[in-house]
């Protein structure tokens, strides 16, 4: 059942922080962000371990963003500073590291290969829908496309790892 709860809580995170570029109520999304995360960590038997995850996703997520928008392969929308991605994305790649140990913990199982072909695959749609809902402008060309399947297939993989290697399998309190 938490698994539950924990995917439908990143999706509300992901609308907010969407549909607060359009409305102007990013700080409202960022903040809902940080309740889920911080409704996640208090449920974990390993709240460091889920802080810890957190802060390294949204650091290798700002990074990435970042690196986009400066090779001009998308342009976010919002609230940042000068060439960084917006502040919005930083809480929605921490509230992504919320669901790794959760809702996402399948991906432990799977063949690193299968892994790739996750982030490939959703990686460049969850882009493209943010874009057409107004969060950022992105051209979907194919070396467009090429760049984020490929980032994400890496970034996914790299996820994984550090959220199964420092994890020792934690489980949710019920």
């Amino acid at each position: 059942m938490y698994k539950i709860i924990n995917t439908l809580g990143f999706q509300a995170g992901w609308w907010a922080c969407i549909y607060s570029v359009a409305f102007d109520r990013e700080i409202e999304a960022i903040l809902l962000c940080l309740v889920l995360a911080a409704t996640h960590v208090a449920r974990s038997t390993s709240p460091f371990q889920e802080i810890k995850l957190g802060v390294l996703t949204g650091l290798l997520g700002v990074l990435v963003d970042s690196l986009l928008q400066y090779f001009s392969v998308i342009q976010f929308n919002g609230w940042a500073l000068s060439g960084l991605s917006p502040f919005w994305l930083w809480a929605l790649w921490f509230l992504f590291a919320m669901t790794l140990n959760a809702s996402l913990d399948f991906l432990k199982q799977l063949p690193l290969f299968l892994t790739a072909t996750i982030g490939w695959v959703v990686g460049p749609l969850n882009y493209y829908a943010g874009a057409r809902l107004g969060a950022a402008q992105f051209e979907p060309s194919p070396q467009h496309v090429l760049i984020i399947s490929v980032t994400w297939a890496a970034v996914i993989c790299v996820l994984v790892r550090w959220s199964d290697r420092g994890h020792d399998k934690a489980q949710q309190k019920p």
